[in-house]
């Protein structure tokens, strides 16, 4: 039996190991330290490889940088940011202590950290097939919007939640979209043929101002297309 640690060390180590694997659970982290293999990068060049601001990628840096995977220092006026050469260290020594892994493998290490990216016909898809429900509340087209959802779809809305019948019960009346403008799509695979979409909708209802919500979808493999199992929408700024 391996002797134990004294309780001193093995907090710290425990502590260093929570912050490190917490850091890399999510997958912005994960692309930055990936960016981080291959050369320093300054703050701005970080940030300009991905679609969000500047201040969430700060704040990925700092998550980063207090795990102990990479270090800042400013360069003049610019902040540099470069992997720490003894990033994921303890991490190894860790999971070598089963006597299961071999010592790191930088290659296969790059190709973890990178991960699998969400391919783009996934989005295209899952993007056209929630177009498809916004043009059918433009068209007024019962029809078509109850195929798109399935029989035990639920929306959450800031009028509260409605099942798939309230959705097409919308349409009883006519129309309930006059316009509408999709931006700033994100798409996450859940499980094997079920995937979500977030995106910016920009819409306007019959005789109301217009609205902005970000919308988070959930959607299943039917056959060769999609079927809406989830729908939630936030308000945003207009």
């Amino acid at each position: 039996m391996t002797p134990a640690a004294p309780a001193g060390i093995a907090g710290a180590m425990s502590n260093a190991l929570d912050a490190a694997f917490a850091a890399l659970a999510d997958p912005t982290r994960r692309a930055i330290l990936s960016m981080l293999l291959e050369d320093d990068m300054a703050v701005t060049d970080v940030a300009a490889g991905f679609d969000i601001s500047l201040a969430a990628i700060s704040k990925h840096l700092g998550v980063l940088d207090r795990a102990g995977l990479i270090l800042r220092e400013r360069r003049g006026r610019v902040v540099w940011c470069k992997l720490d050469p003894e990033a994921l260290r303890d991490a190894s020594v860790w999971m070598q202590s089963f006597g299961q892994f071999e010592g790191p493998d930088l290659d296969a290490l790059e190709h973890l950290l990178a991960g699998p990216p969400p391919p783009d016909d996934l989005l295209a898809e899952l993007l056209a097939a929630e177009t498809a429900v916004w043009q059918a509340l433009v068209a007024g087209d019962a029809v078509a919007d109850g195929a798109a959802l399935h029989p035990d779809f639920l929306g959450v809305y800031p009028s509260g939640p409605a099942t798939r019948a309230d959705h097409i019960g919308q349409l009883a009346d006519g129309p309930a979209i006059q316009t509408f403008d999709l931006t700033a799509p994100r798409v996450l695979p859940l499980a094997d043929g079920i995937a979500s979409l977030t995106y910016l909708a920009r819409f306007r209802r019959p005789d109301v101002a217009e609205q902005a919500m970000w919308v988070t979808s959930i959607w299943q493999r039917a056959g060769d297309g999609w079927i809406n199992l989830f729908s939630q929408d936030t308000p945003a700024s207009p």
